[in-house]
């Protein structure tokens, strides 16, 4: 009898262990976070890049303290929130790239979220670390890779990272303007840092 009050005592142990490894973080916007991306350009506007914030997003991060591979993040970021910070361009123009972008590219009124769902997790180098995932666009789901950032201190985590897609890859035709003159190129780039307490 007390053989077993024993071996159930330790297996209890070890469960609230192992359980004391993974830790619940909520992602939400602050002072210290950014998610962005960047669209670059071609032709007459060669070598600039239209940038935009999404102020607006939430998830979740489980993270294993121990074996970070088993860690698991979902992200949502609202499409209408999205805010182009170009400085080199018009008022004008300004307004017609913010107009465009939700309207047309994010389609935000019919899809209202970007969701990306993490699926696994490796390790590349010290503290940096491939999360492959899916990310949904306009509705449509296809694999993405994000390569991360990781630093810790105390309570606190710091990821950073980047992202590349194709527009063509979520039904979108890269746009161009003046007959081609100005066009925009199909990769464009996801980047964020958020910090997580």
């Amino acid at each position: 009898m007390k053989r077993t009050i024993c071996i159930a005592f330790l297996i209890a142990l070890m469960v609230h262990a192992a359980s004391g490894q993974q830790h619940s973080y909520s992602i939400q916007p602050n002072d210290a976070s950014q998610l962005e991306l960047r669209v670059f350009k071609t032709g007459l506007y060669r070598g600039k890049a239209h940038t935009f914030l999404f102020p607006d997003y939430r998830g979740t991060l489980f993270y294993d303290v121990h074996t970070p591979e088993a860690s698991h993040i979902d992200l949502t970021l609202d499409a209408g929130s999205i805010k182009c910070r170009d400085t080199w361009l018009s008022a004008k123009d300004l307004k017609t790239v913010q107009e465009y972008a939700i309207n047309e590219m994010l389609a935000a009124s019919r899809y209202p979220r970007l969701l990306f769902v993490s699926s696994d997790m490796r390790q590349i180098a010290e503290s940096h670390f491939e999360v492959r995932g899916t990310l949904t666009i306009r509705g449509i789901a296809k694999p993405a890779t994000v390569n991360v950032a990781l630093q810790e201190f105390d309570e606190v985590l710091m990821f950073r990272g980047t992202a590349r897609v194709l527009l063509t890859d979520y039904g979108l035709k890269p746009p161009t303007a003046l007959l081609g003159a100005i066009g925009t190129k199909n990769e464009v780039e996801f980047s964020f840092s958020l910090e997580l307490r």
